[in-house]
């Protein structure tokens, strides 16, 4: 807080003001001000969503599990089924977390060709994974 203060002094020309102590004193205040009504905002905001998660949906449910673990069976076999190149470029770019142009320049393509196999391994994995043909 007093970092504050004083970066909000360092930004304001202090030469036109009566008393700099004063000013200061007012920054303070301001920020206190301004750190109450966050807080409150936030305390407000975090038992609403505590009150609202707290009678819907038990976070281990096991049927939830058991779709999850269903849903990412689909997903892993839909990307065995991408074509070979493909299935490594979106491994590398969405696992991996891989740069395009790195993985362009590792297979010696360009950037537009890798964002056409995400483009396309996302394509496939959606329908596959979302039921349609």
């Amino acid at each position: 807080m007093t970092q504050e203060v004083f970066i909000r002094l360092a930004q304001t020309q202090t030469d036109h003001f009566d008393s700099t102590e004063a000013f200061i004193f007012r920054i303070a205040t301001n920020l206190l001000r301004d750190r109450s009504r966050r807080d409150r905002v936030r305390n407000a905001y975090r038992q609403s969503v505590e009150q609202d998660d707290a009678g819907e949906v038990d976070p281990l449910d096991p049927h939830r599990i058991a779709a999850a673990r269903e849903t990412i069976g689909k997903l892993w076999a839909a990307i065995q089924a991408l074509p070979e190149p493909t299935q490594q470029i979106f491994i590398l770019y969405r696992v991996e977390n891989m740069d395009k142009q790195t993985i362009a320049d590792n297979f010696a393509y360009n950037v537009r060709t890798v964002e056409k196999h995400i483009s396309r391994a996302l394509v496939f994995l959606a329908r596959r994974v979302g039921g349609r043909p």
